[in-house]
């Protein structure tokens, strides 16, 4: 999979059409990217767009896919431009952090405040898990990030925004699919996927 399969997905997902897409976004032709999208399709293994009369339809798989592929374009972008303000420094920088799967939930605000509060710096964004993100923060490493409480690191200001619920989803006949609420004691030795 390359990164042009992706920037094709997701201009292809946002134009709603694979001709309107190729032509205004991509300036390629419609059969070229029909292929790329196949061949997109091909690597994952599943169908992530369904062809209408009327354009294009995500698929519940593309749908998913889409929040991933634009997050991989935003993190190339910030690698990017990363790496030429390592060799060409103008401005103070700025890293904020951002807890991995929720960039999109945070990110669009907190680059408009910190835009509006300080115009002269360049933001630099970190994606990562909370216990990385955690670390980065003690080690001087990211200014500010959006993750959940880590222990083991007192040093650490935490100011709540949200709260998550933990939810379990169980197959109707597991032994604990009829409680109201399930402590995770009782999860202990159990196989799970989180999300």
């Amino acid at each position: 999979m390359e990164l042009r399969h992706l920037r094709y997905f997701v201009a292809v997902a946002e134009a709603g059409s694979l001709t309107v897409a190729a032509e205004q976004r991509l300036h390629t032709t419609q059969p070229s990217l029909s292929r790329q999208i196949r061949d997109l399709e091909g690597e994952v293994g599943v169908q992530l767009l369904t062809r209408r009369a009327r354009g294009i339809e995500l698929t519940p798989a593309g749908r998913a896919f889409l929040d991933h592929a634009r997050s991989v374009l935003s993190q190339v972008e910030a690698a990017t431009e990363a790496a030429r303000r390592v060799t060409h420094p103008s401005k103070p920088c700025f890293t904020m952090g951002f807890l991995t799967g929720h960039e999109l939930t945070w990110m669009p605000e907190a680059l408009r405040i910190l835009r509006e509060e300080l115009p002269n710096i360049d933001v630099m964004i970190s994606s990562q898990y909370s216990p990385l993100l955690a670390d980065g923060l003690s080690k001087g490493k990211i200014d500010a990030a959006f993750l959940r409480r880590e222990r083991g690191v007192p040093e650490l200001a935490y100011r709540v925004l949200v709260k998550e619920p933990l939810m379990v989803v169980l197959p109707s006949d597991h032994r604990l699919a009829a409680l109201k609420s399930i402590g995770a004691k009782a999860l202990e030795g159990e196989i799970f996927v989180t999300v």
